[in-house]
């Protein structure tokens, strides 16, 4: 009975490496991202080009766990000449509904942080001198996307659609000298690019 259970399991064992080792192992993005901030408080709405960038670990066909690292830049915010460059950093896992196939949509949940330096030239009470600040606070993003299989290593990615929470301190444009204020701004994410695979089953 004992030599019996360790080949099953021995079985077992081989079976789900095999399984494993025809899916990529590990997958890389790199792509183009618009991302819409919604108003806060006294800040209004304004949008962000930048860039994004993920690696992703595939335990199975299925599940994954993935790390984005993401930058963005405005100049100008309702004819307020901010300049303000955005960094975020998230981690969370992933999960893909047909790997195997040609077209592969997943959903994924990603949790960290955002670093942002901005500035402003010229606003009241500061005597026309440039006012700056430095933040880092609490990022998460929610949504998915689609995957389109162009060979093994290359993946299109045409969208990526993200719900992107923030939670920037915010100041109040009338007067600068007051406390800042820390409030969620409910933001829209776009992205789009070039995936590839590595590893798994040619």
């Amino acid at each position: 009975m004992k030599r019996l259970l360790t080949t099953g399991a021995l079985i077992f064992i081989l079976g789900v490496c095999s399984y494993a080792a025809d899916e990529p192992r590990a997958d890389l993005f790199l792509g183009y991202s618009f991302l819409r901030y919604n108003s806060a408080q006294t800040i209004p709405a304004f949008t962000a080009n930048g860039g994004l960038g993920t690696f992703g670990w595939n335990f199975n066909r299925h599940i994954g766990l993935e790390a984005e690292f993401g930058g963005y830049h405005n100049g100008n915010v309702n004819n307020h000449q901010f300049d303000t460059t955005v960094f975020s950093y998230m981690f969370g896992p992933r999960v893909s509904f047909h790997r195997a196939r040609t077209v592969d949509p997943y959903v994924h949940a990603l949790f960290g942080g955002q670093k942002a330096h901005t500035s402003i030239c010229c606003v009241a009470n500061t005597n026309g001198t440039r006012a700056s600040t430095d933040q880092h606070n609490f990022a998460m993003a929610v949504g998915g996307g689609l995957d389109i299989k162009l060979s093994h290593a290359i993946l299109l990615r045409p969208i990526q659609l993200d719900y992107f929470l923030t939670r920037f301190e915010t100041p109040d444009l009338a007067n600068p000298a007051a406390p800042f204020s820390n409030r969620n701004q409910h933001n829209l994410r776009y992205a789009a690019g070039i995936a590839f695979n590595f590893g798994g089953a040619q």
